[in-house]
């Protein structure tokens, strides 16, 4: 944990990117904790590659150990089944829709019959 003398302030995450920084400042700001970013990714030329896009989080001194436990309750939730493209509600859902569409085809066809008949 590095501080910052003149302001008071400490580090409290060095994240991979500034999308996932801003996400956790704005997590810390809703709770009343003032954040700070620091990082490469930030500045006119937006690199995002590597250690270059490395942005960290600072915090007050003082709030540190409430933005610690912010953060940790608000860890993301394990992961579940993973999700397949092909799964059951796909399909029941995919199956709803095939006789309307079969309807409406049979119809087609037999409006064009009944134009060249009549």
């Amino acid at each position: 944990m590095e501080g910052d003398a003149a302001g008071g302030f400490v580090r409290l995450a060095v994240l991979p990117d500034a999308a996932a920084a801003h996400l956790c400042a704005a997590l810390l700001r809703s709770a009343g904790i003032e954040a700070r970013l620091r990082g490469e990714a930030l500045g006119p030329y937006r690199l995002t590659v590597g250690d270059m896009a490395v942005t960290e989080v600072w915090v007050p001194a003082a709030d540190l150990d409430d933005a610690r436990d912010l953060i940790e309750e608000t860890a993301a939730p394990e992961p579940g089944p993973p999700v397949t493209p092909g799964g059951t509600a796909g399909r029941a859902r995919g199956r709803r829709w095939w006789p309307v569409v079969a309807f409406a085809v049979l119809g087609l066809l037999a409006w064009r019959l009944a134009e060249r008949l009549f």
